[in-house]
């Protein structure tokens, strides 16, 4: 029978080495991913693995300069940010009716917003696809970010609907007795009260648009590609450009680690306090 403070230590020994690996689990493709994009190809594929090398930036210059990267990269924040915003802009109010009021068909509909998350985007691709050639909405701005407005409409109704059940009903009353209206009580008391929640589903609804590849790759040419796509244009005929390819994985990584480190506290606290609510 170990003694109680020696099971303490091997417990937390056991939780550090639990965590030192899931962290070289998870930072390694990145780390080895980085040094790719820092060597030639030469050095990349070198057996075995030199990494005492001089740095080089010439696969950034080409992904940039000779690649036309800086369009694919500002095609996605574009797409991104106002599928976000329009995402924001329907789903708190759509959030806080399904918290706070009740009709029929509710339990039903809100289902169905879910499942619009949840499908595999290839069931609603051929469908989009055929309604886009239609109305002339390949390749554009509009048509990617209707895609992406309805795919993170499920998700954030969903998570902040639990963060406003959450929020004590005695504050509206108080405040509708002080003669707020509906729409000041969720301005001033509900959307306050809720950006962990609703910062927790930006960076979420961010990162899901940010990496999605299948819409983009069949609705989009040349004008309105996304930067998921735009690494594609490296790998050719000849030969495949690892090093650009690696270096245009890394620029596509930044912006959300960016986001994420910026927002943080609110993410956390968001991912503690609301979480997916159930029926």
């Amino acid at each position: 029978m170990l003694h109680p403070k020696t099971r303490q230590k091997l417990s937390a020994a056991a939780r550090g080495l639990f965590v030192a690996v899931l962290m070289f689990a998870t930072l390694f493709p990145f780390y080895w991913t980085l040094l790719i994009s820092l060597k030639t190809q030469n050095d990349a594929f070198q057996v075995p693995p030199d990494l005492l090398f001089v740095p080089t930036l010439e696969n950034y210059s080409e992904l940039f300069v000779a690649g036309d990267f800086t369009k694919y990269f500002f095609n996605s924040f574009v797409v991104c940010f106002f599928s976000i915003v329009l995402a924001l802009l329907v789903g708190i109010p759509s959030a806080y009716i399904f918290a706070r009021s009740e009709f029929r068909g509710k339990k039903a509909f809100f289902y169905v917003l879910l499942i619009t998350r949840m499908s595999p985007g290839a069931v609603f691709v051929i469908p989009y696809f055929l309604a886009y050639n239609k109305l002339g909405m390949l390749d554009t701005y509009v048509g990617l970010t209707l895609i992406y407005f309805a795919s993170n409409l499920g998700i954030i109704v969903w998570s902040l609907r639990a963060f406003m059940e959450d929020i004590p009903v005695s504050l509206e009353e108080a405040a509708r007795i002080d003669g707020c209206s509906l729409l000041q009580s969720l301005f001033k008391i509900a959307i306050p009260l809720s950006t962990p929640g609703i910062a927790s589903t930006a960076i979420l609804s961010f990162i899901f648009s940010w990496n999605e590849f299948l819409f983009a790759l069949l609705l989009t040419r040349q004008k309105v590609q996304t930067a998921p796509i735009g690494i594609l244009n490296f790998i050719v005929f000849e030969r495949m450009n690892w090093g650009v390819i690696a270096a245009g994985s890394i620029v596509i990584a930044l912006p959300v680690v960016v986001f994420g480190i910026a927002i943080r506290k609110y993410y956390v606290k968001g991912l503690t306090q609301g979480g997916l609510a159930g029926e």
